[in-house]
């Protein structure tokens, strides 16, 4: 019990921590950051869902059981949020809009059930790499865009390195990695799981 509680500990303190991170770049000027981060466009990387739907699915996957990817994936996020609310109300001196937060709330509410999903994509057999191949279509519809003809196929646009989708979906592979065969069906089927989903007439809010 002790390592359980000081694991989720340290989830929701590396949320907590980005938070206040992510949101401490958003009031820095450009010229006060350091030339490295700027030259990164480090501002646009913590805008992007990726960051921290890797860092979730890492946590969910590597957990010993459901229910702690569950606990661990909530308090991550959580404390992500609690970061980022408090630096804005204490030292940026307002609150944050609420039409972005309350896509992030929402992200939190619903974390313990994907995470405890998520965590048997990690497993073998038929059920795990289907559950494998939802995730990494996700990964897919985030690097990459294209028309339900394959036109206009390009890397999802990421400001100055455009490769960095691909890198997250690439390690989304290597996080969800078993057996050989049974990982490459899992990309194959999670590419088209990824293509059906822009043939769907609509789209699915917060994905």
């Amino acid at each position: 019990m002790p390592q359980k509680l000081a694991f989720t500990f340290l989830a929701l303190l590396l949320g907590f921590a980005l938070g206040v991170f992510a949101k401490l770049l958003d009031t820095t000027a450009a010229n006060e950051m350091p030339q490295w981060l700027s030259a990164f466009d480090i501002r646009s990387f913590f805008g992007l869902p990726l960051p921290w739907v890797f860092t979730a699915l890492v946590l969910a996957v590597f957990s010993r059981t459901p229910l702690r990817a569950a606990v661990n994936a909530f308090f991550f996020f959580a404390g992500m949020l609690l970061g980022y609310y408090l630096y804005c109300a204490v030292f940026a001196g307002f609150l944050p809009d609420w039409s972005c937060l309350s896509v992030w709330l929402v992200l939190t509410l619903i974390s313990p059930l994907l995470a405890l999903i998520c965590w048997y994509g990690r497993g073998t057999g038929s059920i795990a790499a289907v559950i494998a191949a939802l995730i990494i279509a996700y990964f897919f519809l985030k690097a990459f865009t294209m028309n339900t003809d394959f036109s206009n196929f390009q890397i999802y646009g990421f400001p100055r390195y455009s490769f960095v989708p691909v890198v997250f979906l690439a390690a989304a592979v290597g996080v969800l990695w078993r057996k050989p065969l049974q990982t490459l069906f899992s990309v194959l089927l999670g590419a088209a799981f990824a293509y059906i989903y822009l043939l769907l007439p609509f789209h699915i809010p917060y994905l």
